[in-house]
């Protein structure tokens, strides 16, 4: 089981002994998405084909003093162009990651979802934040933090699906998922919580994991609660929301409070997708970019 940041990136080397993943930046023209590349292309786990304005390309490489020669490079007329080809070389099969660069977030995604692709494998994509908390004896993840805004109930049931597979994925074979509420316990006055216990109960008779619970506050998620029996509560490695904003202010609030790191992938599709904020430290995108490798080597 994979416990922490170097942890991944080291796994994301070694799977790449056998084979190494290509990642296909789609709109690459970006500074900050160069140097991300760059590095992870240094760091040995991933090589790299950028698809953009060449010249433009060129010009940031310079920029940062990187050598041209050492990505492949094919040139796109525009953003929606450079989606195109970026996709199209991982529907071939030449790619095995697909990341972001300076495109349109909406139009990246209606790309990967087009049934012309080929590269749709679950009912819907969903962001998956995997943290790394001090204090926290293991990896955590949080989803969905960049997706779906408000998730109905099978997309709530796809949600667990895509992190239970992501979990998996990272060495953990039957992760505990916590269901987060504004309450612990379901309550009829409030059916988001209603809502929860349901998907709890229809991931268990669907065979998803057997430790699944909720709804549970994120306070009894993190740390448990006295009295209160559970496999769950104080050991989570997944937890799910309600809405995309309930996973962002709990993301940004472990960040900022307690120095959590993260890194986060789309899964769902064929390849996995990296999504990389121009907010992000460097460390979080070289780590993002070590979680997609290990999540397109294992999934191999």
């Amino acid at each position: 089981m994979l416990k922490s940041i170097p942890m991944v990136r080291d796994r994301a080397r070694e799977l790449s002994r056998s084979q190494m993943p290509v990642v296909a930046v789609a709109g690459a023209e970006d500074d900050d998405v160069l140097r991300a590349v760059a590095d992870a292309q240094k760091d040995g786990f991933v090589r790299v084909h950028l698809v953009g304005n060449t010249a433009k390309i060129q010009k940031y490489l310079e920029e940062l003093k990187l050598n041209a020669a050492d990505f492949t490079i094919t040139d796109a007329a525009d953003p929606k162009d450079a989606i195109e080809k970026a996709v199209a070389l991982c529907s071939r099969g030449e790619c095995r990651i697909l990341m972001k660069g300076k495109v349109s977030t909406p139009d990246l995604m209606k790309a990967v979802l087009s049934p012309k692709a080929g590269l749709r494998i679950g009912k819907v994509l969903s962001h998956c934040a995997v943290s790394e908390v001090p204090g926290y004896t293991k990896l955590l993840s949080f989803s969905d933090g960049g997706v779906l805004t408000t998730p109905d109930f099978q997309q709530k049931m796809c949600i667990v699906e895509n992190a239970i597979r992501v979990s998996k994925l990272l060495g953990i074979h039957q992760p505990k998922v916590a269901l987060l509420s504004a309450f612990d316990g379901a309550d009829p006055e409030h059916p988001s919580s209603m809502e929860m216990a349901a998907v709890a109960q229809a991931c268990r008779v669907r065979g998803l994991t057997p430790f699944i619970e909720g709804p549970m506050t994120l306070r009894t998620a993190l740390t448990g609660k006295p009295g209160w029996k559970s496999d769950v509560a104080g050991d989570p490695d997944i937890v799910i929301a309600n809405a995309i904003e309930e996973i962002n202010i709990a993301v940004k609030t472990l960040s900022n409070l307690r120095n959590a790191r993260f890194m986060g992938v789309i899964s769902g599709a064929k390849v996995p997708l990296s999504l990389v904020s121009r907010s992000d430290p460097p460390e979080n995108k070289m780590a993002s970019l070590a979680l997609a490798a290990v999540v397109a080597g294992e999934a191999k």
